[in-house]
């Protein structure tokens, strides 16, 4: 939030951006005074969309650090900000406190966030928070948060779990997943299955706390980066899909602005549903998905067919620019429209075109990595569908 002068007066970060500003400004609103104070003085509202939760966090702190906004370093209880340290002992550990000084991360405008940072890197970065000295393991360890715990001796593989820690917290996630994947790889090849499916574990946590990691300092450098990328899927995209469907500017010109994907859920043929997502300029639109009760036979094809028959009767949705289904060369015999249509195959990730064709991208292709976000979005929505009936008639 900006004043007329464009000096930054202050940084938050929303899920609902809408439903954030809504808060301060649409009537009837009564806010504390020092609120109405910053109200009094925004001219203009700039914003930075990211990839996750985590990174949300992380970029509040640096650009609360960078700029020191008035209203986020007067903090509503007048008390100063928090800071994530990490001590120096034998064995240190994070902390949470007041003392800007050698700090690692922050500052934060509550003890909130610090903590459900450290909560969520702990997956990834084990550190142990007992009373020194650790006389021996505790919960924690046997659940792998505290794991080498200081009570088994092993300092140096504790030392590189806070280095790690220090790391993330920076928000160097990339070198992270390279080096666990290594030591995965490693431990695997020692035959050390404990440590591999350890390092595993680790590698899925960090996988699902960041879906697409970057360093705070992306953002900074170019607050338009997400646009960029959903753009970047979109033309890398058509580049590749335009020749083989022979579409007039297969050479990126053609544009795949809405993109509509099919899934299917039964079980042994029982409760068959189908979920349809949606991703409009690159970004998944959960408000456009649809679910489908199916009364077809229960086999993928028939399936799949009664799906696209009813979706393509409704002429009162937008019309879309590429139908991708859920499977390989069966599910394609289902088409009779005009409409560019392709599948994807799990597993292997290989993308079918109707005239046989066969398309096989590298995985971090930005537009396969779409199509695989809307694949397990599609899983996720029509799964969801499916249990509810199944639930529905064991309660009946």
């Amino acid at each position: 939030m900006k004043d007329r002068a464009g000096t930054i007066l202050y940084v938050g970060k929303s899920k609902s951006l809408k439903n954030r500003v809504r808060s301060y400004f649409a009537p009837p609103v009564r806010l504390e005074p020092k609120t109405q104070k910053l109200v009094s003085q925004i001219k203009n509202i700039a914003y930075i969309e990211v990839a996750s939760e985590l990174e949300s966090l992380l970029l509040e702190s640096r650009l609360i650090q960078k700029f020191h906004p008035h209203y986020n370093i007067a903090s509503k209880d007048d008390k100063s900000p928090y800071y994530i340290h990490i001590t120096r002992e034998g064995y240190p550990k994070p902390v949470i406190n007041h003392d800007p000084h050698l700090a690692t991360a922050g500052p934060f405008l509550n003890r909130l966030v610090p903590s459900r940072i450290l909560r969520q890197l702990r997956r990834v970065a084990p550190y142990c928070l007992a009373p020194r000295p650790v006389k021996k393991p505790c919960l924690y360890s046997h659940l792998g948060l505290c794991h080498p715990c200081p009570a088994t001796g092993d300092k140096s593989g504790y030392l590189k779990n806070i280095s790690r820690l220090k790391k993330l917290l920076s928000g160097q996630f990339s070198p992270i997943k390279k080096i666990l994947a290594q030591n995965m790889l490693t431990a695997s090849q020692l035959q050390d299955y404990e440590s591999a499916s350890l390092y595993r574990d680790q590698l899925r946590n960090l996988t699902r706390l960041a879906q697409t990691p970057l360093p705070p300092d992306f953002y900074i450098a170019n607050p338009n980066l997400i646009q960029d990328q959903r753009q970047e899927a979109i033309t890398k995209l058509s580049e590749v899909l335009g020749p083989p469907l022979r579409l007039r500017g297969g050479d990126g010109g053609v544009t795949f602005s809405r993109i509509e994907f099919f899934d299917n859920a039964h079980l042994q043929g029982t409760f068959p549903t189908s979920a349809m997502t949606v991703a409009i300029a690159g970004q998944l639109m959960p408000r456009e998905y649809r679910h489908f009760t199916l009364k077809s036979l229960p086999d993928d094809i028939s399936m799949m067919r009664e799906v696209l028959q009813r979706r393509l009767k409704r002429t009162d949705w937008p019309k879309p620019d590429l139908i991708v289904l859920d499977g390989g060369q069966p599910q394609l015999s289902v088409i009779n429209w005009d409409i560019p249509t392709i599948a994807l195959a799990k597993k292997q990730e290989i993308i079918h075109v109707p005239n046989g064709h066969q398309i096989k991208l590298d995985k971090s292709h930005p537009g396969l990595k779409l199509l695989m976000r809307l694949r397990d979005e599609a899983h996720r929505f029509s799964r969801r569908l499916h249990h509810k009936h199944r639930k529905k008639k064991m309660l009946n």
